[in-house]
């Protein structure tokens, strides 16, 4: 018992011993728990354990200055992010600005590409500036509009929109707006803008029509100062080219239905003067004939006329009315019919001359008249009797002599004198002889240099084609005008009659 006893107290003994133990080793591991939290050497650490100790606190050391150095840079890079954030923000903001710009812009765009395709689409200007203005309205913060167009050197107020009671006007000359450039036309639209009355807090805009520095005119538009924005600016300037395209296109449409209507009218008027020229006649009385007509624009003022009047004479006449085009070919529509009116009276060439003048006289303007050479030829007598107002003298072949001849008498122009008494000649023709009637068209026909063709060079193509027909030296005589004229444009009216006598003089 005794044994187990003492058995007992020693295990008691020991048992507090271990705790006694276990009490000083849980201290020393908090001890050295917390040196290391704290990164303090724990001076009573166990040699056994000193070594791993000592490591483990200088690694803890280092995490602990590594994490420091990891915090700093996460901190630096925070406040990096947060610029960077920022920074995106602001950004987005103005992206998103721009954004609603560009839609604007887009949307502005698409409408005035409508508005294009639609006015482009119209020809008539009134109705194209009417949509127009509808647009500034809707298309920018236009309160009132005022539209000027340049008409015969007048800059004239056309269309208004909006409380505008001004309507002014500028007005130059043709020839000082030949000078004019763009700072000369800008200073006139700033001058009139400064006429308009504006209220507190509007403001005008001037928008120039101009198109390859062609001038139309200008737009005054009048808005709010506090709702003018730069999308505005711009809207007004692509409508400002977009109004002065239209118009222009309108200006081009107008002038050319005005052409288009003229030309067709020329085109009646040429078919006209080609049916009261005289049918085509090859013989007559023992005389080959051959004519040629060709005016230098749609219809021309030469005349040639022949007509048989009975059994033994026929008349044969050329004139050459001033100017070219319309009223030239009026008022030789105007001679020919009063002409055919005479022929019915079986006059000398000389009284048929002297009456057709008296009689066109009074309507005729200053600047125009008639040059004529009227004649007639007696089959049986083989005469050629003439007048001659002022015309172009007859080219004549004689068979017999082998020559050629100039044959005139003086007169003046019909047209220039209130009375005039004309001469005549008389010519007898042989068989072989050749008569040139002819305007100055083809004497005055001009090459490249300027120079004229002349009577010369026409009496030389006559004389070396004597013996062929007339109608053989007609191609000829148009053929040497084109070789010496070598393209150049034809500038006046071309018109011949050539006769040529095949019979001698008839004997009863």
């Amino acid at each position: 018992m005794l044994i187990y006893l003492t058995i007992l107290i020693l295990v008691g003994i020991f048992i507090s011993f271990l705790k006694i133990q276990e009490k000083e080793n849980k201290k020393n591991i908090e001890k050295i728990l917390k040196s290391l939290k704290e990164k303090k050497i724990y001076e009573k650490i166990p040699s056994e354990l000193k070594d791993e100790y000592m490591e483990t606190l200088h690694k803890i050391i280092k995490q602990d200055l590594e994490l420091d150095n990891s915090l700093v840079e996460l901190r630096e890079y925070r406040k990096e992010l947060e610029v960077t954030y920022n920074t995106l923000l602001e950004k987005s903001k103005k992206l998103e600005y721009s954004n609603q710009s560009l839609e604007a812009k887009v949307t502005s765009l698409s409408n005035i590409n409508a508005l294009s395709r639609t006015v482009l689409s119209i020809m008539d200007l009134d109705h194209i500036i009417n949509i127009i203005l509808d647009a500034y309205f809707v298309l920018t913060g236009a309160k009132k509009i005022s539209l000027y167009l340049w008409e015969d050197g007048k800059l004239i107020n056309k269309k208004t929109r909006g409380d505008i009671k001004f309507r002014g006007e500028i007005s130059f000359s043709q020839e000082e707006l030949k000078g004019f450039t763009y700072q000369d036309y800008k200073k006139i639209y700033e001058d009139l803008k400064k006429e308009f009355k504006l209220k507190e807090g509007e403001i005008i805009i001037v928008s120039p029509l101009l198109i390859k520095e062609k001038e139309f005119g200008v737009i005054y538009i009048v808005e709010d100062e506090d709702r003018f924005t730069s999308n505005d600016e711009e809207t007004i300037s692509a409508l400002g080219i977009q109004v002065a395209i239209s118009i222009n296109n309108a200006k081009m449409y107008a002038d050319l239905r005005i052409k288009e209507r003229i030309s067709q009218e020329l085109e009646v008027a040429a078919r006209i003067q080609e049916k009261i020229l005289p049918e085509k006649i090859t013989n007559v009385f023992g005389l080959q004939v051959e004519k040629y007509f060709d005016p230098a624009k749609e219809i021309g003022g030469d005349y040639y006329d022949y007509s048989k009047i009975d059994d033994e004479n026929f008349l044969i006449t050329i004139a050459d009315v001033s100017g070219k085009g319309v009223p030239a070919a009026f008022l030789m529509a105007l001679g020919r019919s009063i002409m055919k009116t005479l022929e019915t009276q079986k006059l000398s060439p000389a009284m048929t001359l002297k009456l057709l003048n008296k009689i066109i006289y009074p309507d005729i303007t200053e600047d125009m008249f008639i040059t004529m050479l009227h004649s007639n030829f007696n089959y049986k007598t083989k005469i050629l009797t003439y007048s001659n107002a002022g015309h172009n003298p007859l080219i004549v072949y004689r068979a017999k002599s082998d020559q050629i001849e100039l044959h005139t008498t003086k007169g003046v122009a019909i047209g220039f004198l209130d009375s005039y008494n004309y001469k005549e000649n008389q010519l007898k023709l042989d068989k072989g002889d050749i008569v040139i009637y002819y305007t100055d068209g083809i004497t005055e026909t001009e090459n490249h240099e300027k120079e004229l063709f002349g009577i010369e060079r026409l009496k030389k193509v006559i004389y070396d084609n004597k013996t062929k027909e007339p109608s053989q030296i007609k191609d000829i005589i148009l053929d040497e005008i084109n070789i010496f004229r070598k393209g150049y444009q034809q500038v006046d009216d071309l018109t011949f009659v050539i006769i040529k006598n095949t019979e001698a003089e008839i004997t009863e």
